[in-house]
């Protein structure tokens, strides 16, 4: 009796396994045309989200639940051959020319197709600065901002609580596999603008750091200014009394905590900013400390070699030539500075001259001499995600440069350590007409939310295939050509730090 209830049980565990297989066969293998389409509402801040299914339209999102939407990107992410797609919910629209500068935050979610209905992930993120996706064992990795504080935020506290975290699409929820927190540097002397910020009938406001920052005997002086619009310190002047008064200019919009630090580059102390963005002298100035210390290992990326001279200038002597790729050790950076223009190019490099070590080939003996930084990369920093002519990239965004007052971000999706993608957006904000939403005339245009293009590393170039390559060239025609076939290293950014 025993053996045939077991049988029974194990008969039907079975056919159970079977049917879900098979169920989950069928909708891998359904052959469904999916699209999606955001509409806008009346008060602009209300999108609509719109998914066709075979020429059917469904509405997965409507006007009335208030849903300010960005298509991010469009793919199949829990691979069972549905498009699904992915979406901002960008926080606090108030007006119709809603920015970053003034909404609170965005949060993530994704919508699937499971062969019958759509399903919705819940909703994560407090992020101002984008979303990394990048492709890990064939699985799309989103690593998001979940408590943070956004770089223009107008919140009446700092929060030293911020996190990332990483989720990854598990059949049709998110799944989160890792947490980086970050916590508050503790700094030996500090000034913040809570007590400011509590007092509202103060309008602005100045706070004071007296410290010897250059460690030379004598008193310096930071002076910060309150300012009540951002709630924060906005003006950061700095009164080193070996130096003339300097300005320090953070590249930051506003800042609730300053902190002078233990710590000392080039002989001046460290300063922190909020919870734990440090800045370090780098002998002039104060910028942003690097998130690797560079080697002086440097590679060699001038294309017909890079001359060595017997002085830091360009009438100086040629005594010798590194070859193309060579890896080369520098000495010393010395303070002449130099800006050369191909005359087959229409850009300008600038750096310093560096002194290094070469061996002299006539007689086989180790020389000094002085090589342009210009067409150097700190071994460091040799990846895809730096700054390129016309182009940044980095892990959460790809900035393309139309001119001085012109620049868009898109989402951008890692492929590789060498591969990247430029996902195309309507996040678009320009104060000329940039062509960008044009079509040309043409059916094949650029989709929100697509890949637009492919971006290859090449040492100190990077490839670009355009998946639109017709209305790539119509645009090139029509408006300054940013679409080309391969951008330059900036490479004074990868040097000079």
């Amino acid at each position: 009796m025993d053996f045939l209830k077991y049988t029974i049980v194990f008969v039907f565990i079975l056919m159970f396994m079977s049917c879900k297989m098979n169920k989950e066969e069928a909708l891998t293998q359904k052959n469904v045309t999916i699209s999606y389409q955001l509409k806008e509402f009346e008060n602009y801040c209300s999108k609509q989200l719109i998914a066709t299914v075979d020429g059917k339209e469904h509405v997965v999102v409507d006007y009335d639940e208030h849903l300010f939407l960005y298509i991010q990107l469009q793919d199949d992410f829990n691979n069972d051959g549905a498009l699904d797609i992915l979406l901002e919910n960008r926080k606090g629209c108030h007006q119709s020319a809603a920015s970053y500068v003034s909404h609170e935050g965005s949060s993530y979610f994704i919508i699937t197709y499971d062969g019958e209905k759509f399903r919705r992930t819940e909703e994560v993120g407090k992020a101002w600065n984008g979303i990394a996706m990048e492709m890990k064992k064939g699985k799309l990795h989103f690593t998001i901002e979940t408590h943070a504080t956004s770089f223009y935020s107008n919140t009446e506290q700092l929060s030293c609580d911020d996190k990332e975290e990483t989720f990854i699409l598990d059949r049709y929820q998110l799944k989160r596999i890792s947490v980086d927190q970050v916590s508050k540097r503790e700094a030996i002397k500090e000034v913040s603008c809570q007590e400011l910020i509590d007092d509202s009938s103060i309008v602005e406001s100045r706070k004071y750091i007296d410290f010897d920052f250059d460690n030379d005997g004598y008193g310096d002086k930071l002076i910060l200014t309150y300012n009540k619009i951002t709630k924060g310190f906005d003006d950061f002047d700095m009164r080193l009394y070996r130096d003339n008064p300097q300005r320090i200019q953070i590249p930051k919009r506003s800042a609730k905590r300053v902190g002078v630090l233990a710590s000392k580059t080039n002989g001046v102390n460290d300063l922190v900013i909020d919870c734990d963005e440090v800045l370090v002298w780098n002998g002039e100035k104060y910028v942003y400390k690097p998130k690797i210390t560079p080697s002086n290992t440097y590679r060699v990326f001038a294309e017909n070699g890079l001359l060595i001279r017997d002085q830091p200038a360009s009438y100086g002597n040629v005594i010798g030539k590194f070859d193309y790729g060579s890896e080369i050790i520098i000495h010393y950076k010395t303070d002449n500075k130099m800006r050369y223009k191909d005359d087959d190019e229409d850009y300008t490099i600038e750096g310093h001259w560096y002194q290094t070590e070469f061996t002299d080939k006539e007689t086989n003996t180790k020389r000094l001499g002085y090589v342009f930084s210009g067409f150097l990369i700190n071994s460091d920093y040799y990846s895809m995600f730096s700054d390129w002519y016309l182009m940044g990239i980095s892990k959460k965004g790809i900035v393309l440069r139309l001119h001085g007052q012109c620049h868009y971000t898109y989402p951008v999706k890692i492929i590789s350590d060498t591969e990247v993608e430029l996902i195309w957006s309507q996040d678009m904000d320009c104060k000329f007409k940039s062509g960008l939403g044009d079509d040309f005339g043409l059916q094949n245009v650029p989709e929100k939310g697509k890949p637009f293009a492919k971006f290859i590393w090449k040492g100190d170039t990077l490839e670009a295939r355009y998946y639109y390559p017709e209305w790539t060239k119509k645009y090139n025609e029509n408006y300054p050509a940013v679409f080309v076939e391969k951008y330059h290293l900036s490479y004074s950014s990868l040097t000079d730090w």
